[in-house]
């Protein structure tokens, strides 16, 4: 399956991204209105084609773990819907390429945006961070954790969760920015 041009400046659907995430579109050389092709791998067309499930506890996909109700002071439920609603897309590049990587992770997330779009799904956040091995290694040095011989790869992580009112769980400020590509979309 072939992913091209999904609608993310819809009239109903926001996108912010990070400086990070600016430069790879830069460094990349992919327009900022993220309206680039990817080839979806098999895996990631199940996620895309698989059952949403809405219940008291929020928003998620058939295939995933299930939602359960916050139980903990410093828990919300949002902050568990956005844990038990993460994936990767980044193994499916074989062999590693950061801009294919970053490519699939975007594109997946703007079609899971589209695909609650178009199922009138309204109130979500979806999430990615992206982080190459030359972003991942500076992060480590600059916290003084690398050590010689360490390895780093492609790493990212797609979310997805439902807004609620005082429990913001993913922002675009984060520090985790300052090492990651981020995109946030709302619809």
């Amino acid at each position: 399956m072939r992913c091209v041009n999904p609608n993310v400046s819809g009239k109903h659907m926001t996108t912010k991204f990070n400086d990070i995430f600016k430069q790879f579109l830069t460094e990349y050389n992919l327009p900022n209105d993220l309206s680039f092709s990817v080839d979806l791998p098999t895996e990631v067309q199940m996620i895309l084609t698989d059952e949403i499930l809405t219940n008291e506890f929020g928003i998620t996909l058939k295939s995933f773990h299930g939602l359960y109700k916050a139980t903990e002071k410093w828990d919300n439920q949002s902050f568990i819907e956005d844990n038990e609603n993460h994936f990767h897309v980044d193994s499916y590049i074989d062999p590693p390429d950061n801009k294919k990587a970053f490519m699939l992770a975007v594109k997946t997330l703007t079609s899971l945006a589209n695909k609650f779009q178009k199922e009138k799904i309204k109130g979500i956040r979806l999430f990615l961070s992206f982080q190459t091995p030359e972003l991942g290694e500076i992060q480590c040095r600059e916290n003084k954790l690398h050590e010689d011989g360490d390895e780093y790869f492609i790493s990212d992580r797609l979310s997805f969760h439902t807004r609620r009112e005082n429990e913001e769980v993913i922002s675009i400020n984060q520090s985790v920015g300052t090492y990651s590509a981020i995109l946030i979309i709302d619809i």
